[in-house]
Parts: structure tokens; sequence; C-alpha cells
């Protein structure tokens, strides 16, 4: 399978840079979506506005699972006054247990504040067509070494 890059939601961008998203603190979580999700609709903004999150079954919880950590490093860029945010965790693994993990198709990420709740930050197409992980697989969604995202 070979998964499209992470692609930043455009109220990401704004919650970013106003504050409602502070990268590197809090909580953020990776959800699993069906190919029939709203996903990749870039003008989404909401957890709540996301539609076709896979069923909460075989080890899979609804909202989906933190991530380990969710890190952010400043580096200095070609001058001192340029700099670069690049967002980096470790990879997810999502288990079928007892039950398959069925039409996967995007991983998404959010920031968590409560339940039912959260600002979407970005998103990744896993496959050009949906799949299923039957139990006892395990699917690892692994970001790139040079991370998730980089603004600057």
């Amino acid at each position: 399978m070979a998964a499209t890059a992470w692609q930043l939601y455009n109220k990401a961008k704004q919650y970013i840079g106003n504050g409602t998203i502070t990268l590197g603190a809090g909580v953020f979580k990776m959800l699993l979506a069906r190919s029939a999700s709203n996903a990749s609709t870039f003008t989404l903004s909401t957890y709540a506005s996301v539609t076709n999150e896979i069923s909460a079954t075989g080890g899979y919880t609804a909202g989906g699972k933190n991530l380990v950590p969710a890190t952010a490093l400043w580096t200095v860029g070609a001058s001192a006054k340029q700099f670069k945010f690049t967002m980096s965790t470790v990879g997810l693994a999502f288990t079928a247990s007892g039950a398959s993990l069925t039409n996967v198709k995007y991983a998404i990420l959010r920031n968590s504040t409560g339940a039912g709740a959260g600002k979407l930050l970005c998103f990744c197409q896993l496959s050009t067509s949906q799949f299923t992980v039957t139990s006892p697989n395990t699917l690892t969604v692994l970001p790139a070494a040079t991370g998730i995202f980089t603004l600057t």
C-alpha cells in the first residue's frame, strides 16, 4: 500500500496560528476512516464533522488512539530569523482483535479535548482503495522519519 503525504486541513492552519491547537502539547489522536468518509475534504474542522469512522470493534476505539508522543521540534533554518516547525510521532499500531477492522482508507490526526470533541489537524490516504485488517493482524501507521508535516 502506498500512502499519501499528510495534508493539513484548511482550518488547522488557522487553529495553529491563533493557538487553538498547540503542537507538541496536549493530547493528539489518530483515527481511522472508511473509503466513504469525507476525511479528504479540506474544509472540515472538527472531529464531529468526520463521517464514516471505522466501527468500534475488533479492538478499535471510537475517536482513535493517542499519539505516542505528540512531539514537536523547532529547528533553526538558513538564517537566525527563519524557523521551521516539524511535528513528528512514532508509528501507531491498530491490532484487529476478535473481529476485523473493515473498509479502512484514511488516517486522521486531531487534538483531543474530550469525548467526541477536538479540532482536526491533518489526514493521510493509506491506500488507493479500502482494505480490511483481519483478526489477529496489525495495521501500523508509521509517519516518515522527517515528520508528519513541516511548517516554515
